[in-house]
């Protein structure tokens, strides 16, 4: 009885270890479709790409990247906003 009251113990945890991982996951996931949002909005403004990076803390490739592909996208009219980077 004891090894079950140690092994549901181990199991509930664990189960919370995931639940915790999922969430951050998730947070982790916004917080990067944010800056491409703000990247986009800023680049549809008329900013200067060096601008742009040093204010969502992204390299100017990884900018210039992004932009590249929604550039292509709004071309050609698939999804606009580009999800990878």
């Amino acid at each position: 009885m004891i090894d079950d009251v140690f092994l549901n113990r181990v199991i509930d945890l664990k189960s919370k270890i995931d639940k915790e991982k999922s969430f951050h996951d998730g947070v982790k996931t916004g917080a990067k479709k944010q800056k491409i949002e703000i990247l986009i909005a800023m680049y549809n403004k008329g900013y200067d790409t060096k601008e742009i990076s040093s204010i969502v803390d992204l390299s100017i490739s990884d900018t210039d990247k992004i932009i590249a592909e929604y550039e292509l996208r709004k071309k050609s009219g698939v999804n606009i906003m580009p999800v990878n980077y």
